[in-house]
């Protein structure tokens, strides 16, 4: 454990770890719940031309914020942390910073929303029609414009939370969706099509995304145990939304 770490309210280190844990779980236990109809819904045909507008434009629209928020995340957790651990605390917004690295495609050649752009192009559906909110479902707007206040003004740990819940659930969508597009011949797609490396991506990506995320909280937490419940807020607010957007789309698309 690092040597400048003072725990608050002497919670134990064994019982931030279970704290965290059972956070981390919390979120994976509700994010299957959230996406368990509509991934059923979605493996069992393809979509219309209309119904992946809906789709991408919803994915487009609650994402939107998100690329920015992240990165402004980490340094506002480095900043509420360094005070209490001075010469390494910028480890623990470092694990926040990583997802930032990857969604600015500063590992690869562009952006991960100019990947989504090309993804959907290749659906035959343009950028216009994609980031046109008029086309998504209003769950991924309040969803949207939700997500950029609570990563930029909302407290740390409820914005930490927010970005567990993201992070978890992320994971769900694309192990879940990369499959689904490879299924359906009418989407035209195979691994080595250069468009399908939005899905691509994210399925090599999300997991260490997820893993850094887990290790966060509970390092988070070894600081400043005391916002615990805040942070579980977060994540639990975030999933309530998300949610409400899934069964929305798949009232909209399969019912």
């Amino acid at each position: 454990m690092d040597t400048e770490l003072v725990l608050e309210a002497e919670v134990s280190h064994t019982e931030v770890s279970r704290i965290a844990d059972d956070i981390y779980d919390d979120c994976v236990r509700r994010s299957s719940s959230s996406l368990g109809s509509f991934n059923r819904h979605f493996t069992s045909r393809p979509l219309s031309r209309s119904e992946l507008i809906l789709f991408l434009a919803s994915m487009a629209t609650f994402n939107r914020h998100t690329i920015g928020g992240i990165a402004i995340l980490a340094g506002r957790l480095s900043d509420e942390i360094l005070p209490h651990l001075p010469r390494t605390g910028h480890k623990i917004g470092a694990y926040v910073l990583d997802a930032a690295v990857d969604e600015y495609g500063l590992r690869e050649t562009v952006t991960h929303v100019e990947l989504g752009r090309n993804f959907a192009a290749y659906l035959g559906i343009s950028a216009e029609e994609v980031e046109l909110r008029e086309n998504a479902c209003t769950g991924s707007v309040r969803l949207g414009d939700a997500l950029f206040s609570w990563y930029r003004t909302a407290p740390v740990a409820f914005a930490l939370g927010v970005h567990t819940a993201s992070e978890v659930t992320s994971v769900k969508e694309f192990m879940s969706w990369h499959d689904i597009f490879l299924k359906f011949p009418q989407y035209r797609f195979s691994r080595d099509v250069p468009e399908f490396e939005y899905m691509r991506a994210h399925f090599a990506l999300e997991p260490d995304h997820v893993n850094n995320t887990r290790i966060c909280i509970s390092r988070y937490l070894d600081v400043l145990p005391r916002h615990r419940e805040l942070l579980r807020e977060g994540a639990v607010t975030y999933l309530r939304l998300y949610q409400k957007m899934f069964h929305e789309l798949d009232r909209l698309i399969f019912k």
